[in-house]
């Protein structure tokens, strides 16, 4: 499967666009193909105007037309303001939004802002994008992906596969590989296997009325509460067994 990604990050693109495909894109492990751009110190309206530009090269080169990829991605980071995701989705074909998140506070509220664009966006369009899913990354025990299920309960959003923690992803990184490449027999491998296998099966599929429902900021608040407060119950030995989760 060949997979093209495009990151709003450091990259290639610049003032002075590469010429020809082989120029523009990276050549990745198994051939994935990759264009980074947009340096993370640019301001929210530079990166705007950058997103906007490359993505009319693309289009002016016919870049997908030449590698003619399975799927292209689109992975935006989360420092990254729903500006910049509608600067892509006004654009790019976009089909469906996949959001992956930790089970951190911060990249839940990142996560309920991206469900807010998303209905925001689809209220305005002619043509809707589809929730692809959540996507829970980097998770380290039962406890974090209960607290990221319950997350995606009150939002409405489909929860469709999880990466647990693993020092693996550090390792492979230090040495400049993907986890596949370098650690193919692995478990965290077997993981992004099942993890691709179920994005392919989520972009082709048709989920009626499956939107999320982005929480309110009073309600986002008074959920994080009850957290706390299980959390409280649980560590001062009111509840026993996992009762307050």
């Amino acid at each position: 499967m060949k997979a093209f990604r495009y990151r709003t990050c450091r990259g290639q693109f610049r003032s002075q666009p590469p010429n020809t495909v082989d120029a523009a894109v990276h050549a990745g492990f198994k051939g994935a193909g990759c264009i980074e751009l947009v340096g993370s110190d640019n301001s929210e309206t530079h990166t705007i105007v950058e997103v906007s530009k490359t993505l009319t090269e693309i289009r002016s080169k016919r870049i997908f037309e030449q590698l003619n990829p399975d799927y292209v991605l689109y992975d935006t980071s989360a420092d990254s303001s729903c500006s910049v995701l509608h600067a892509i989705t006004s654009q790019a074909e976009i089909t469906r939004l996949f959001v992956v998140t930790t089970a951190d506070l911060k990249a839940l509220q990142t996560a309920n802002d991206a469900f807010a664009f998303l209905e925001q966006y689809n209220g305005e369009s002619s043509a809707p994008i589809q929730m692809g899913g959540l996507i829970f990354n980097n998770i380290t025990s039962s406890f974090e992906e209960t607290f990221v299920n319950d997350f995606a309960y009150h939002a409405n959003a489909r929860a469709i596969g999880k990466v647990p923690h693993s020092q693996v992803v550090r390792q492979c990184e230090l040495y400049g590989k993907t986890v596949i490449e370098y650690r193919p027999q692995s478990n965290h491998s077997y993981y992004y296997r099942r993890l691709a296998n179920q994005i392919v099966d989520a972009a082709g599929a048709i989920y009626s009325g499956n939107f999320p429902q982005p929480m309110s900021s009073e309600r986002l608040r008074a959920w994080s509460l009850e957290w706390a407060e299980r959390i409280y119950a649980l560590e001062n030995g009111l509840v026993t067994d996992g009762a307050a989760i």
